[in-house]
């Protein structure tokens, strides 16, 4: 699959937005968003969405946040590879890949079939749990941003 570039900003835009409720206003442009924020590890972290973002980051110097909010199922908040405290945390440098779906998944993990998961993932191995067992499928959208965790 190929997006747009604007395709892939307006997404990563709701990725943040969907994340979690704003609470207050920062210096800077940033946005602090404490509540249902970005889950990894099985924790609920907060965020700080900034207006950052960048193109063509080295792997080593990013991490690997999955973004469910270009799904019709809603409820499942974004998960992360990694957390503050991990050896190999970027400190918030995101390599953004979206997690659409199955048809399979949708039966999966929306049994009662109300567009809002009944299960929801807190694990990046959980999350590629649900690839393998054929529930969604995991598409890198190219697309890097700065948004750091705060436990």
């Amino acid at each position: 699959m190929r997006y747009s570039r604007t395709f892939i900003l307006a997404s990563c835009v709701a990725l943040v937005l969907a994340t979690g409720s704003v609470v207050s206003a920062q210096g800077g442009g940033a946005t602090v968003i404490l509540e249902n924020a970005i889950w990894a590890h099985g924790e609920l972290y907060g965020t700080v969405a900034t207006p950052t973002s960048f193109r063509n980051a080295p792997r080593h110097s990013t991490d690997v946040i999955y973004s469910f909010a270009m799904n019709e199922i809603q409820g499942q908040r974004s998960v992360s590879e990694t957390a503050p405290g991990d050896r190999d945390y970027n400190g918030g440098r995101w390599n953004v890949h979206f997690a659409f779906y199955t048809a399979q998944g949708e039966t999966y993990l929306d049994q009662d079939g109300d567009n809002i998961a009944d299960v929801e993932l807190t694990s990046a191995e959980e999350v590629l749990a649900e690839e393998a067992a054929g529930n969604l499928e995991i598409v890198p959208a190219n697309f890097y941003f700065v948004c750091p965790l705060l436990p």
